[in-house]
């Protein structure tokens, strides 16, 4: 009778299955891959997603449900990656310089197209403001700190920070071509315009109702 072997060094073999964690950021990078070269959500073909992941297409609706999830799901832990990265180089920094490097982020994040994308393909469940709360208790911390006076609409203050900050993202560049200078030069002439208004927010309301008045 022949003696079986074990082998000392088993090996995975590497033709074993994807977990389901694997499968689905698998999916993830492919949909988001063919977003950024086809730029419209309408045009995201499943197919082609589970054909560039190597799956069944039946995974995506099994995994995601739909189209919209999986765009979801990808925009979610992208944004959780780039926000957990900000906020460990971000613990003591000021309200003024911490708000001007929200606009020297990455441009290839795409978060704000891809948000915008789910909202004109008719998904009204977007979210415009990831992690509001936290966002709110920052900005209250800063009252503490001095640099936003306490009469401020800390609510109203982050939505005005969000689309500033997502507009100017997706218009960047046509923005930049209508008035015919390179983006690098628009981005330093608007951080002027943004530090004069964040640095405004110092003062209490009154002041600032009452150099309108003088204005006027």
């Amino acid at each position: 009778m022949k003696k079986i072997l074990k082998n000392p060094n088993p090996q995975k073999n590497p033709t074993s299955p994807r977990s389901r964690a694997e499968t689905e950021q698998k999916l993830i990078t492919v949909a988001l891959d063919l977003i950024r070269e086809k730029g419209v959500l309408a045009g995201l073909n499943l197919r082609e997603v589970a054909d560039g992941a190597g799956v069944n297409r039946g995974n995506i609706y099994h995994y995601f449900g739909s189209r919209q999830e999986l765009l979801r799901v990808a925009i979610n832990r992208r944004f959780k990656a780039i926000v957990s990265t900000l906020t460990a180089a971000r613990q003591h920094t000021s309200f003024v310089e911490r708000r001007l490097e929200n606009f020297r982020l990455a441009e290839d994040s795409n978060d704000s197209k891809l948000r915008a994308l789910l909202v004109l393909d008719g998904d009204d469940t977007v979210d415009p403001i990831p992690y509001l709360e936290e966002g709110l208790s920052r900005l209250r911390q800063d009252v503490i700190e001095g640099d936003i006076h306490k009469e401020h609409d800390l609510e109203a203050l982050q939505v005005a920070l969000s689309a500033l900050l997502r507009g100017y993202r997706i218009f960047r560049k046509p923005y930049a071509n209508r008035l015919k200078i390179d983006a690098d030069e628009l981005d330093a002439r608007v951080h002027v315009i943004i530090r004069t208004w964040l640095k405004s927010m110092e003062k209490p309301l009154e002041s600032n109702q009452g150099d309108d008045k003088q204005e006027k």
